[in-house]
């Protein structure tokens, strides 16, 4: 793979940071759904949430099948071309996600967005490492880059949300479409056209097996989103998608064995850090989903959605804080195992204070302590874990890992989860609304139920559902803890005996 500086000679220093700034900012923040309006957007449009829901997986499927075939590209194309390529279908699919009513197209749009702004974002990710470290140390680079890509998805959530609410949802798809036209003037003014000295041809690309993992990948995310709407293996659907996902991945297992040339090596998994690395990013979806807090300040409180994107805002500051502390930390080359105790505490402490506001009265100022907790674990855990997952591996075999690591850190992990959250919250209230009904049907001193007490009641079946999966998270939580306190004081102890042998 070949390394070049993306710029022309001519452009200065001063110029190409604020560039790089921009395009990374863009690439990071600009998916086909946001968050702050797809309210507004799937009541306007009179559906379901579900199919966004199933569309913003989709863009972190797209991701880390795109991330994977990176490599080959890179070898295949300029990086201008790839650069341009990534822009453009960004464009597109805001455009078309903008003007349709149909949901099936906007989830099969952000697979394909999710992929193909791939090629833009290693492009540019090169080049910020090649800025924060001559010798590709991804350690300076991570806080940098999880510092701005979860600041910046704070940060556009409540943008897309404040457009939505005072104009309309489609503003915030206007937003986006002139910061990504911007992009791709400036690509076409600054970025060189580097020739490649050998282009290698693409025939060779895991085509089958790209297509296996994804149809594998889809049909999850089906399963999991619209178990609940369709009643889970009562839909003919349902059942269908999952008996398909064992064998589609019995099918993809046997493809990468046997081709030259796999889209998912397997000799990855010899790799005890790599295992380890994938195995915490599946434990952190346990507590990223907004879940609990969503369908308690929605349910419960009434915040509209502007209201609840402004609390996104909250989280940045320990974002910043957390992207700070972790590159000292690897600056002076501290314990890892310290750095993951404290991601984990941080949310711990989240969910305990979360606990503790799940009654009527909490407003605005009373989540900002424990948003700023949440985000400064989500920073920590993403820079640490990312670090370890990928520790040892080349620049190309990253690209690889890394695909695999999206995958499960965005969409195996946290989106899997939420589905299951969701479904378990809805399970939860609408089970202590009927002990609460029942509790009302016998006591007879109220024959006539004063105004609002059918909705008090539903208010406190959501409450008590919602401590429910507050308490089971914080105990798992505390697990956690004690697991890694009790590896490293392990280690150290068989360190100290290894010496004093």
């Amino acid at each position: 793979m070949e390394l070049k500086d993306l710029f022309y000679k001519w452009v200065p220093v001063w110029v190409k940071l604020p560039v790089l700034f921009i395009f990374f900012f863009v690439v990071l923040t600009a998916n086909g759904v946001y968050l702050g309006n797809s309210t507004d957007m799937y009541s306007g449009l009179g559906v379901y949430s579900e199919p966004f829901t199933a569309a913003y997986n989709a863009v972190y499927i797209g991701m880390g099948l795109g991330l994977m075939v990176e490599v080959r590209l890179k070898r295949r194309f300029s990086s201008k071309t790839l650069l341009l390529w990534g822009f453009a279908m960004m464009l597109l699919v805001n455009c078309i996600n903008m003007n349709t009513d149909s949901p099936a197209l906007m989830i099969v749009d952000c697979l394909i967005l999710g992929f193909t702004k791939m090629a833009a974002l290693m492009e540019i990710y090169i080049m910020w490492l090649v800025v924060w470290s001559k010798k590709l140390d991804t350690s300076r680079l991570y806080p940098f880059v999880y510092g701005l890509a979860l600041g910046g998805i704070y940060f556009i959530t409540w943008f897309t949300a404040s457009l939505a609410g005072v104009y309309n949802w489609r503003y915030a798809y206007l937003a986006m479409i002139v910061m990504i036209l911007v992009c791709l003037l400036l690509a076409l003014v600054f970025v060189g056209h580097n020739k490649l000295r050998r282009a290698l041809p693409l025939y060779q690309m895991d085509v089958l097996g790209l297509l296996l993992l994804a149809g594998l990948l889809m049909l999850m995310n089906y399963v999991v989103v619209y178990g609940k709407v369709e009643n889970w293996w009562e839909s003919c659907n349902i059942t269908a998608a999952s008996i398909l996902i064992p064998l589609i991945l019995l099918a993809f297992i046997a493809r990468e064995l046997i081709v030259r040339r796999p889209l998912l090596p397997f000799g990855h998994f010899k790799k005890k850090s790599f295992l380890k690395g994938l195995f915490f990013f599946f434990v952190l979806g346990i507590f990223l989903p907004s879940s609990i807090q969503g369908t308690f300040t929605a349910g419960v409180l009434d915040f509209e959605s502007i209201r609840n994107a402004e609390l996104n805002l909250y989280l940045i500051p320990g974002v910043e804080a957390a992207a700070v502390l972790c590159f000292f930390w690897y600056y002076y080359k501290r314990n890892t195992e310290v750095l993951l105790f404290i991601g984990f505490a941080a949310f711990v402490g989240y969910y305990m204070l979360l606990y503790g506001k799940l009654a009527y009265g909490p407003g605005m100022e009373d989540f900002w302590i424990m948003s700023i907790l949440k985000g400064f674990g989500t920073a920590i855990l993403y820079v640490v874990i990312g670090l370890y997952t990928t520790n040892g591996f080349s620049l190309n075999i990253v690209m690889h890992a890394g695909g695999l690591m999206i995958l499960v850190r965005s969409f195996l992990g946290s989106g899997i989860i939420s589905g299951i959250y969701s479904y378990l919250l809805y399970a939860g209230r609408i089970r202590h609304l009927d002990i609460l009904a029942g509790n009302a049907d016998a006591d007879a001193g109220f024959l006539i139920r004063p105004p609002g007490y059918y909705r008090n009641m539903q208010e406190q079946a959501t409450m008590a559902a919602s401590k429910e999966m507050c308490g089971f998270i914080i105990i798992a939580g505390l697990g956690i803890l004690a697991a890694i306190l009790v590896s490293h004081f392990y280690r150290l102890a068989t360190n100290r005996r290894r010496i004093l042998n």
